[in-house]
């Protein structure tokens, strides 16, 4: 079996496995007393071979885990780590040891950080690697924030944008165009900040490329030597970037192909660059990837996607997943229709995290979605709607019980119900009476039964 078919049967058997077991992942958790996914629980004693079977293919199916010993995290700087938490020096860390073998690998000397935030990766990538690094980041307080890590001596290697990514034509246009303004500043800070340069004079898009041999181009950039610097006319000088197509006519003996596209450019025209994005949020991968295969000057990619629930759904469906066709066909024969808590699995904590956790953490992440629940199941009984006055309705300490949950949760909700508070305490409290029973099933699932006996499986 060759490995695209090895692909393929691994994908039929895990939508087989998540269309046959919908019950222990398609429901949003918050709702977990409205749904009630417990009443699905197979009503079977001791290890029935369905269970068995379900452990197996689940296990089988699994993804390694095994951190790669190939990349050693870099050390950062006490300097560079001001402002990061112990999770992000660990991301920066690793990241950056990886973006820097890939751009090594693949020969790119800029890389272009999507997404970027505050700059913490890009400025370890220029500071530790001497990377150059175009930070784009959708919000402009980021971005100011991004420009005040910069230090002196890196600051001409890092251009922070305010840009957002999208998969549409003309935001891919904007992007080169971006793109071709970073890289003239780049040029102008290589040739020195003191001389009058306007870098190469080949556009990495305009139409009048299109069909000229790199010859000519290579004329009409001599014709304009008084203009450049020493060090654009020595990059002037070097040959064409070989493209897929250069490479199959050379082994066909056919010399290389000296058309250039609107995308085709010379050496002297930009830089390989290295396309990455750490914490992916939802569209943002499938719009890198359309880039990646549109953009010649884009050679590499790396990115670690998030959020899959936050994809945009339009009329039920969603136009990024999946993405394969032959995976989308599986998909409908075994009637597997994508769903936010469905994609959600795809970022779901894996068991070795749930293993280490104490007793009380256990606990805590059951009240926690109990607690929750409760609410939703009031206004769904109720009839009522409620919208929340801050980002969290209660933060750790407030779910060291039910009462003390109740008052956060009227103090930190608007509630569209004309009942008063003291009946709205009497009626959650009358909730949690009735379904503090069931408390025991909310992580068995919501973990995962996967997860939860691959647990119990995995300890001595």
């Amino acid at each position: 079996m060759n490995e695209k078919d090895k692909i393929s049967s691994t994908n039929k058997i895990i939508v087989e496995l998540l269309a046959k077991h919908q019950w222990i992942h398609n429901f949003q958790v918050t709702k977990f007393f409205i749904e009630k996914p417990w009443n699905h629980i197979p009503e079977e004693e001791d290890w029935p071979e369905s269970l068995k079977k379900f452990i197996t293919t689940a296990s089988e199916m699994a993804l390694p885990r095994k951190i790669s010993e190939e990349n050693k995290s870099c050390c950062l700087d006490p300097q560079i780590k001001r402002g990061m938490n112990p999770k992000k020096q660990h991301e920066v860390s690793h990241m950056s040891a990886l973006i820097n073998d890939i751009s090594v690998r693949t020969g790119c000397d800029v890389v272009i950080d999507v997404g970027s935030g505050l700059g913490y990766l890009g400025h370890v990538l220029t500071s530790v690697y001497g990377l150059k690094v175009i930070g784009l980041e959708s919000k402009q307080s980021h971005t100011t924030g991004a420009d005040k890590r910069l230090f002196s001596d890196t600051d001409d290697k890092i251009i922070n944008v305010t840009f957002e990514m999208e998969d549409t034509p003309e935001n891919r246009l904007e992007f080169k165009s971006l793109m071709k303004s970073c890289f003239q500043k780049f040029r102008k800070s290589e040739c020195g900040k003191d001389m009058d340069c306007d870098g190469p004079k080949v556009s990495l898009s305009d139409s009048n490329l299109i069909n000229h041999s790199a010859t000519n181009i290579l004329t009409q950039q001599k014709n304009t030597e008084s203009e450049q610097c020493d060090a654009c006319l020595a990059e002037s000088n070097q040959t064409p970037i070989q493209t897929d197509s250069d490479r199959k006519n050379d082994e066909q003996g056919d010399g290389p192909n000296t058309t250039l596209t609107g995308n085709d450019v010379t050496k002297s025209d930009v830089y390989r660059c290295l396309l990455i994005g750490l914490h992916c949020c939802g569209d943002l991968t499938p719009a890198m990837l359309k880039v990646y295969s549109e953009a010649d000057f884009v050679r590499g990619l790396c990115c670690v996607s998030c959020c899959y629930h936050r994809m945009v759904s339009q009329e039920g469906t969603y136009p990024h997943f999946p993405m394969s066709k032959e995976l989308d066909t599986v998909m409908s024969k075994n009637h597997l229709t994508p769903s936010a808590p469905f994609l959600r699995l795809g970022a779901q904590e894996t068991r070795a995290r749930w293993k280490t956790k104490s007793e009380e953490s256990h606990q805590s992440h059951v009240k926690a979605v109990a607690y929750r629940s409760l609410l939703e199941l009031y206004a769904h009984q109720e009839n009522v709607e409620f919208s929340k006055l801050f980002r969290r309705i209660a933060t750790a300490g407030d779910f060291e019980n039910f009462d003390g949950y109740i008052e956060k949760t009227l103090s930190r909700c608007q509630f569209s119900s004309t009942h008063g508070k003291d009946s709205m305490r009497t009626k959650l409290k009358a909730l949690y009476a009735e379904y503090h029973v069931y408390f025991q099933y909310v992580e068995v699932i919501t973990v995962s039964i996967i997860h939860k006996i691959l647990i119990m499986l995995y300890i001595p």
